[in-house]
């Protein structure tokens, strides 16, 4: 009886759809895709090799990435209070072997914390620990760090305690005191901002048209403002509103009904209502600060105790925000339950503007605002997609207009949930038009998508079919785009799960397990030198003869089909070296020294190597070529599949159960050679004859990849499961289209 594996799209099922042979997830899934990567065209294909770039940081914990541009980004390396940057396929050096670092104050255990938000050469960073910061891009090889400028806040809510009033020594300059009626301050407000409102304006006479006998130096309110007169006379008819400099109320000539004037005052803008101070010491136990004033206090602080004064949102002493966006042109930070924006379009150049009121003190739609959220836990994470997206430990929300006519603003926001899975603190990824986040518990991965009819964001479970594959949690994501759209998930215990992204019913999932007993600690994907493909980077940690080291590794291309075979890279921590023929030592391998190797000499696999002590590799007279070669040298690793007990109808109903062996096996291979098939749980598995060398074959040359249907007997046994194991261990391409099972079975085991 034949038996048809059509494709492998479902990849690695949860054992427990072991029962579920009437869906197409079983149709199409396998027990085991392990380095074999579950394509959602169909074919399996063994993933590629990792090539070795650098040795890391000891203390290296994260990689993150650095989007310049399309076609110029970076991988950040964050270790102990310093990153170090990689691009090109190589790491950024100030000399030879001498890595480029720039100082950060993140502790290297913050680093899976940061939230990261990129803006064209700056990349801006929250952490609760830390006040907000960026990274900026100086030129293509240099960064500098700096905390950002925070004009005019955030501040909190202003006080409401009558009791609690505050004095100032002077309205401008530095190094004044700000007298607190109780101990109102903290260690932890130095270097943060604090604002002052006069308790009113009494003390001023109000500016009004026609007024006379004006001297020099008189100060009038006017729109909310102070205004000092620059010179004599009578005030004209046009009332000063002027935010800056000097104005005049009038042309300074008489009126035309009387002949009375003449009119006109020149007036310079003093302050308004509101003032702003950067506290630099505190004392008196708290009842007294040391400010510079940034924004000019009014002078009747100076006299008249005023209650109405605000904190800074963000202080040592406040806490600092968590998440940060870019989202409706403004930035965007969370701290807590509180949404935080920015004026519109005023970020930049490390400055971020919270002003919140107008020079007259009232509210405009493109000003700053605060929100609070009405939800049970902050959120862990924060992305902008149609509406700004947030994940809570109960919750999904999306934040956006309540009139969608207009712009988002203070007066024009609400907050409604989208689903209730709740979700783990990992950044989500954006693919396509959704948003992929890891649900509460790090097993399930959930992908966001809004859907119209429902006006909603609907989050369904990619993992539904394969639970098992998340083991251990999840705590990174990646994605790559080109050339195979693929989702990357790390796992806690240094495996990668690898899904081929599609709108598909069925859902493939597949594991990277890394040669060399390497686990990956961090993974992030960023274009690669030509602009056009994404290359995946990890940070991984592995036991080598010289003890722990931590390296840094990258994925080599996607290998298109008819590639060279001499150019076949499927090694970890692998090293590609372009050498001369009759070339055999080669030095320099000191990561892999003491260590067996997997190798590749002009496209043969040369077998039993290993890299000596002092980090020499020696290849054998007979497997050196005598002309130019490429050769290819790292950590082995072996790609398998293992299929499910097969389905089908014999007469007396379906195979489950009754005793059933493969008799035959025809695989339909591209670009394959050393794959080995067997009996699954065997120990041996057996060579595929048609990947033998030829009897016309050329003596002198690798024996080259085949293409085709490919068929031979399989020594099997009889048993219940009737499944059967592919297996590619040597540096070589190998890629299953189809599987056609020629099944033995016995039905008289009813």
């Amino acid at each position: 009886m034949r038996h048809l594996l059509a494709g492998f799209l479902g990849g690695e099922l949860d054992p427990m759809m072991k029962g579920r042979v009437d869906s197409d997830n079983y149709a199409f899934g396998l027990e085991k895709a392990e380095n074999f990567i579950a394509l959602s065209l169909g074919p399996l294909v063994k993933r590629q090799g990792f090539e070795f770039i650098r040795a890391a940081d000891p203390s290296s914990t994260w990689l993150s990435a650095f989007r310049f541009s399309v076609t110029q980004e970076y991988v950040i390396e964050w270790g102990e209070a310093k990153t170090r940057y990689f691009t090109n396929g190589g790491r950024i050096e100030t000399a030879p072997n001498v890595a480029y670092e720039l100082a950060v104050p993140y502790v290297a255990a913050d680093a899976p914390e940061l939230s990261t938000q990129q803006s064209y050469d700056r990349l801006y960073i929250d952490h609760p620990g830390y006040p907000p910061a960026a990274i900026a891009r100086v030129s293509a090889v240099t960064f500098s760090f700096a905390t950002l400028d925070l004009r005019n806040g955030p501040f909190k809510d202003d006080n409401t305690d009558d009791t609690l009033t505050v004095t100032v020594s002077a309205g401008t300059g530095s190094g004044i005191t700000i007298t607190a009626s109780s101990a109102i301050f903290d260690a932890g407000h130095v270097d943060a901002l604090f604002r002052i409102q006069a308790k009113d304006f009494s003390d001023l006479p109000v500016w009004e048209p026609g007024m006379k006998d004006v001297t020099i130096g008189m100060v009038v309110r006017s729109d909310g403002k102070a205004y000092r007169a620059a010179t004599a006379g009578s005030t004209g008819s046009v009332q000063p509103t002027h935010t800056d400099g000097s104005a005049w109320d009038g042309l300074s000539k008489n009126d035309v009904l009387n002949d009375k004037g003449p009119y006109g005052v020149q007036w310079t803008y003093l302050y308004d209502k509101f003032g702003i101070a950067k506290i630099t010491a505190v004392g008196g136990g708290g009842t007294t600060a040391t400010a510079d004033v940034v924004r000019r206090i009014p002078d009747s602080c100076i006299t008249v105790a005023t209650r109405r004064w605000a904190h800074s949102c963000f202080s040592a002493a406040e806490g600092w925000p968590s998440q940060v966006a870019l989202m409706w042109g403004r930035q965007i930070h969370l701290k807590d339950f509180d949404v935080i924006a920015s004026v519109v379009g005023d970020y930049g150049g490390g400055q971020v503007n919270f002003a919140t009121f107008t020079d007259s003190g009232t509210l405009a739609a493109d000003l700053a605002f605060r929100r609070t959220l009405a939800t049970e836990d902050p959120p862990l994470w924060m992305v902008a997609d149609r509406r700004l997206l947030l994940g809570s430990a109960s919750k999904e929300l999306a934040i956006g207009p309540v009139n969608a006519q207009a712009a988002v603003s203070g007066e024009n926001i609400s907050s409604e949930p989208q689903s209730f899975y709740g979700s783990e603190p990992v950044r989500p990824v954006q693919i396509g038009s959704d948003t992929v986040f890891v649900e509460r518990g790090g097993r399930r991965i959930r992908s966001a998508s809004y859907e119209f009819t429902r006006d909603r964001y609907t989050a369904d479970d990619i993992t539904v079919a394969a639970r098992h594959i998340t083991s251990s949690g999840l705590i990174q994501l990646a994605y790559q785009r080109v050339p195979w759209p693929m989702l990357l998930a790390l796992r806690a215990d240094g495996q990668i799960v690898a899904h081929s992204n599609s709108k598909l019913d069925v859902k493939g999932f597949s594991r990277i397990v890394l040669g060399g007993g390497a686990v990956a600690k961090s993974i992030v994907s960023i274009v690669g030198a030509d602009g056009k493909t994404d290359e995946a980077w990890l940070l991984v940690e592995r036991d080598t003869p010289g003890g722990t080291q931590r390296e840094i590794w990258r994925q080599t291309s996607w290998r298109e089909l008819g590639t060279d075979q001499a150019d076949s890279f499927y090694v970890d921590a692998g090293v590609r070296i372009a050498a001369g023929g009759g070339v055999a030592t080669f030095n320099g391998l000191s990561h892999l020294a003491g260590q067996e190797v997997a190798v590749l000499a002009g496209g043969a696999v040369v077998e039993g190597l290993s890299v000596s002590g002092g980090g020499t590799l020696t290849l054998p007279d007979e497997a050196v070529p005598g002309v130019p070669y490429v050769l290819i040298v790292g950590l082995p690793y072996t790609a398998t599949a293992t299929t499910l007990p097969p389905e089908f109808k014999v007469q007396i109903g379906t195979i489950q159960g009754l005793k059933k062996r493969v008799r035959k096996l025809v695989l339909r291979l591209l670009d394959t050679l050393g794959m080995q098939v067997g009996q699954a749980g065997r120990d041996r598995l057996d060579d595929l004859p048609d990947l033998d060398r030829q009897a016309n074959g050329p003596m002198d040359a690798p024996t080259p990849l085949y293409s085709g249907d490919t068929q031979g007997l399989v020594e099997t046994e009889y048993d219940r499961n009737g499944q059967v194991t592919f297996s590619s261990s040597v540096p070589l391409p190998a890629t299953i289209t189809a599987a056609m099972l020629t099944m033995e079975v016995d039905q008289k085991d009813a």
